[in-house]
Parts: structure tokens; sequence; C-alpha cells
């Protein structure tokens, strides 16, 4: 038994109903045939991700550095855990041709004098962000695959709404007509 078949064997549908029946298939349709073209768009941002981390660990390094400051006091949240704030706190490291150099580094609020942190230097030896991490290229992936779908589903989801508002709109029309037609005939 053919779908065709079915779909023409319901006595009850008008045809406004049938044609939005048909917009909901098609959207459902094409938001399962997007989940392959999402993971394409999240495995090529996690591929570049990957790419840079890859460029960044081999151009940056890692030294440990002794603040030469306090840092901030550390805050607390209303629900008691402490803020994972960092602050800029001058700090000391020593360079591989046995020189010193100081900068300002990022330092958890609460650091005292003294206390190593771990910063990231490039081949100038100029302070750096770390490099991207796996952990990193594989949520950017994950967000972007996932962001994406959820995008196309969101226009899909008002495309029917659209349509279905404007087949409620003609439903309502032919409705009033159907009306009009009854009083017409009722008075003659």
């Amino acid at each position: 038994m053919s779908l065709v078949y079915l779909w023409r064997r319901i006595h009850l549908g008008r045809g406004w109903d049938r044609v939005e029946a048909a917009i909901l298939i098609a959207c459902v349709l094409i938001a399962l045939l997007g989940v392959p073209l999402a993971a394409a768009a999240g495995s090529e941002a996690y591929a570049t991700m990957m790419a840079r981390s890859a460029l960044e660990t081999a151009s940056r390094h890692s030294t440990t550095a002794f603040l030469l400051e306090d840092a901030p006091p550390a805050r607390v949240g209303v629900d008691g855990t402490p803020s994972v704030e960092t602050a800029p706190v001058a700090a000391r490291w020593a360079l591989p041709d046995g020189r010193f150099q100081e900068a300002r580094v990022a330092s958890g609020l609460g650091a005292s004098a003294g206390d190593a942190v771990i910063v990231w230097l490039d081949e100038s030896g100029a302070v750096v962000e770390p490099p991207v991490t796996p952990l990193d290229a594989a949520s950017a992936g994950i967000g972007v695959g996932v962001g994406v779908w959820l995008g196309a589903a969101a226009l899909l989801a008002a495309a029917y709404l659209l349509a279905r508002h404007l087949l409620n709109r003609a439903r309502w029309a032919a409705w009033d007509r159907e009306w009009e037609r009854f009083g017409q005939d009722s008075r003659s």
C-alpha cells in the first residue's frame, strides 16, 4: 500500500489540512537532512581549531613566574563559591639565557606575592594566552554543529508557523464564504 494511496484515503481532512501536513512533513525531513550538514560544519570548526592548537603549541611555551605583589582579594559569590576571576599582577620569571623578565600576568584573585603562576610566552618572549587545547577544539566543533542545526531548525519552525498562519487565514475565509452561502440558501 503506497503512502499516496493512504494520503488520499483521509476523508475527514480538508485540502488545507493536507497542505499543512505536507509542509510539516517537509520541514521535519529538511531538519533531519540538515543533521549531516551541521555535523560537517562542526567537523570543519573542530579541524580548524585543532590546526590552530598545533600551531600555537609549536610556537608557545610555558614557564613558571613568581608574583611580585599581592593580587586583589578574592570575591565570594552569593552561594558561597569563590570567584574564578583573574587580575593583572606584576610577576618575574627566568629566561632560558639566565636573564629575568618582568611583566603583568593574569593571576587568580587572592594570590599572594611569591606565589607561582604559569605564564605562556611566544617565540619573542612576550606573554600570550595559552594555546588552544583539544578540549577547546572539541567544544567549538560541537557548539558550531549544534548551533547550525538549531538555527536551521528555528528557521524551519518559523516557516511552518508562517505557513500555518496563512493557511488558517485561508480556512477562515472559506468558512466565512460557506456561512454566507448557507445564509443565502436558508433565505430562499
